[in-house]
């Protein structure tokens, strides 16, 4: 029986050493996942065409576990890096960044400077590197208006005449009707037919 995953704590967990983790007495079976985790990253990463079913395929071949482990394995992982097979953009940027890099090296080697001119405009456009920063707009700290109904007039800045809920309560009395109460009232019509 596989215990409720903590997604927050394996994406801490993730970027941190073995030797770190057991020092802050993560349990061991913990430390194997991340340890499968950080793997499977690696090669899913290396190779982004990669089926999720193949993926699973060499979790169990790598590591020796059973099906529903590796699908586990699996379903974390997508969660913690994105899943790949929906091309997020973060995702596109960063396979174009690969790429570049890739062409830029093999530029470099042959003397293409022209090539690794082009390669770096590439690079630039594809981060944005050459705009500014949008700044942080902070919505989730703007605390809403708290705001109390009253039928006090004087919270507006309006003088509050003499005896204002006596007044109030004898034009309700003249205009409500408390045996019967309408929305509405029937016009009479003209029309012929009715005749």
């Amino acid at each position: 029986m596989s215990l409720p995953v903590n997604i927050d704590k394996y994406s801490e967990y993730l970027p941190q050493d073995s030797s770190e983790l057991r020092s802050q007495l993560v349990p061991e079976e913990t430390i194997m996942r991340v340890e499968r985790l950080r793997e499977l990253s690696a090669y899913w990463r290396s190779y982004p065409s990669t089926s999720p079913k193949e993926l699973v395929n060499q979790c169990m071949r790598l590591f020796k576990v059973g099906k529903s482990q590796a699908y586990d394995d699996i379903h974390i992982l997508k969660i913690l890096i994105g899943n790949l097979e929906a091309t997020t953009k973060e995702f596109a940027r960063w396979r174009v960044n690969q790429m570049i890099e890739e062409d830029r090296t093999a530029a470099r080697r042959d003397g293409d400077w022209r090539a690794v001119a082009s390669m770096q405009k590439n690079y630039i456009l594809n981060n944005q590197t050459d705009k500014p920063d949008t700044p942080d707009m902070a919505f989730d700290k703007i605390v809403p208006l708290q705001l109390e109904p009253t039928d006090d007039p004087s919270v507006l800045g309006i003088k509050v005449p003499k005896n204002l809920r006596a007044r109030r309560d004898k034009l309700i009395k003249q205009y409500s009707h408390d045996d019967e109460y309408t929305d509405y009232q029937e016009v009479p019509t003209d029309n012929k037919e009715e005749k």
